[in-house]
């Protein structure tokens, strides 16, 4: 018995290594430690498979050797921190701290850069040089998903995330400045990708539904577009409206006060608890639900498994999937909001739910609402932005306007102004 414990503490166990890929993120090599009993986890800094399996082999060979490999390397500081230590540090200590989307988006705009430039260091991105080759070359369309060249506005967008992300470094003293980078320029009618829509156009829209969805779903489709186009909600928005679940977007009534939306800060890109003016048409939509009927969600469109006679996987869709399927039913109507682009292959964009948004714009705008009140209920910051994204208006519209306040009085045949029986010019 003694020889076999003996035995026992002499054999050196190997742990397993094995790969993980955490969402957004480069490749991990992750075991237990078999002395501290936790697991260790170290990233590759690659999102390449042949390069991570290969640092998993160097480090079994360690861990077969009885080599140290916890990833104690001291963080270099400065514009000579090693990129990827630069990445992870970002996305540990500032992605996590905004919106999921905004965090996918930057972790690709900065996948885009690395591939691109190729860097050792920070100080490798952050160089003038270096950015300025990082624009000129997203603008040829190198790594361009289409390989064509990309618009300025796109690539406006990209840099907007590498700077974002260098101006950080900036804040924790690991860059001496912030970076610069002579700004592209851009037409401010390239901000809206899309318009607003007409009223027979969307009219258009709800007879395509069944094409789309089914019939059997058909109503709960055309429900949740009514919605969209009555309330200007985003379809993240209008997915978390409910009557009563907590921490959702909720129709408040009040004895004596005008109904309001109250919105979480969590549920809307401002992140500001906030409440705007309940519009009368989306009121009037939410009314036509009875009042014993008025509980948990109230956008729930039903699965398109229906229409295959198949069962339902899941009983309420997320808001990508379901903007997705508004897009397919645009396309079915027939409806483009934007031409192609032969330049940079950008194809025709159909009408979408953020089309919808605008229409609802358009229509306050078009109603002569103040452009204060229009920025209010679409939680703009000013109304420039309001005008530029939603609410453009068109020169037609401008000009019956102008026409009423400065066309002339009617005159006689003789050239005299008419007047009323009092003599009174009209």
């Amino acid at each position: 018995m003694a020889k076999r414990k003996l035995r026992s503490k002499s054999v050196h166990r190997v742990p397993t290594v094995r790969i993980v890929r955490p969402a957004n993120r480069p490749f991990q090599l992750r075991y237990t430690c078999p002395k501290e009993k936790r697991e260790i986890r170290i990233s590759t800094g690659s999102r390449d498979e042949d390069e991570a399996e290969q640092q998993k082999q160097e480090l079994e060979a360690k861990l077969l050797l009885g080599l140290g490999t916890s990833p104690g390397k001291k963080l270099v500081d400065g514009p000579e921190m090693e990129w990827s230590d630069f990445r992870e540090q970002y996305r540990v200590l500032h992605l996590t701290t905004v919106r999921e989307r905004t965090a996918i988006d930057a972790e690709n705009r900065l996948d885009i850069a690395e591939r691109i430039l190729k860097p050792r260091t920070l100080g490798d991105v952050a160089a003038p040089a270096a950015l300025q080759l990082l624009q000129s070359k997203l603008l040829s369309g190198v790594l361009s998903a289409r390989k064509k060249p990309r618009s300025p506005h796109t690539v406006k967008g990209y840099m907007a995330h590498v700077l974002a992300a260098l101006n950080w470094a900036n804040l924790q003293n690991w860059l001496p400045n912030a970076p610069k980078v002579r700004k592209i320029k851009t037409s401010k009618h390239d901000a809206m990708k899309g318009r607003p829509i007409t009223e027979d156009e969307f009219k258009g829209m709800l007879a395509a539904v069944p094409s789309v969805v089914g019939d059997e779903a058909a109503e709960s489709w055309r429900y949740t577009l009514r919605g969209l186009k009555e309330s200007g909600l985003r379809i993240n928005e209008l997915m978390n409206v409910s009557w009563d679940k907590p921490r959702t977007i909720k129709p408040i009534w009040q004895d004596g006060l005008h109904p309001v939306l109250e919105i979480p800060a969590a549920m809307q890109k401002n992140n500001r608890d906030q409440e705007i003016p309940l519009l009368p048409g989306f009121e009037s939509l939410l009314l036509e639900t009875p009042t014993e009927l008025r509980s948990g969600w109230i956008f729930e469109p039903k699965s398109l498994q229906l229409r295959l006679g198949r069962g339902i996987r899941h009983q309420r869709p997320n808001a990508d999937w379901v903007g997705r399927i508004i897009s397919r039913i645009g396309k079915a109507a027939n409806i483009v909001v934007e031409e192609a682009d032969p330049k940079t292959g950008h194809p025709e964009k159909y009408a979408s739910a953020h089309d919808l948004r605008r229409t609802c714009g358009e229509r306050l705008r078009e109603s002569g609402v103040p452009p204060l009140v229009i920025s209010r209920v679409m939680r703009h910051s000013s109304w420039e932005t309001t005008q530029r994204h939603y609410a453009p208006g068109n020169v037609e519209s401008d000009a019956k306007v102008l026409e009423q306040i400065l066309k002339p009085k009617p005159e006689n045949q003789t050239g005299a102004k008419t007047s009323d029986d009092n003599g009174s010019p009209q």
